[in-house]
């Protein structure tokens, strides 16, 4: 049987949707759905509740089964916080740092179990950061 692991991105603004965008420019043929929450980058405490509970809710929604990979921008910052709080609720891993080169990975091997797909992101991202004489 074929894993389908979910795949949810949560971000500062429009960062997962734009990495996203650029993907399919490049994989013209993406069958792995991509859910996102955007939450925005000047989140006042008042709307702290409302965000939370979108998060939520697409994380239990993309739980089919096989798991959850959450990617987030920024380790520690709010969407990455509200990920791993609420990783605790479904069988759900949190990668922080997206960036192009771990999404590209990480949708070319989408049939992976969870913890596979984890460390591909892991390795998309690291490996996809260079200086120009390596």
């Amino acid at each position: 049987p074929v894993m389908s692991v979910g795949i949810l991105l949560v971000t500062h603004e429009d960062i997962g949707a734009q990495i996203v965008a650029v993907c399919d420019a490049i994989c013209k043929q993406r069958e792995t759905p991509v859910a996102m929450v955007s939450v925005p980058a000047d989140l006042r405490p008042e709307a702290l509740g409302k965000h939370a509970d979108m998060i939520r809710a697409a994380m239990l929604a993309q739980d089919s089964g096989d798991g959850l990979l959450v990617l987030t921008d920024v380790y520690g910052a709010t969407p990455d916080n509200l990920a791993r709080y609420f990783s605790t609720e479904c069988n759900a891993r949190v990668v922080s740092g997206i960036n192009l080169p771990m999404l590209l990975r990480v949708l070319n091997y989408a049939d992976q179990s969870l913890e596979q797909l984890c460390q591909t992101a892991l390795t998309g991202g690291i490996k996809g950061v260079k200086t120009g004489k390596q």
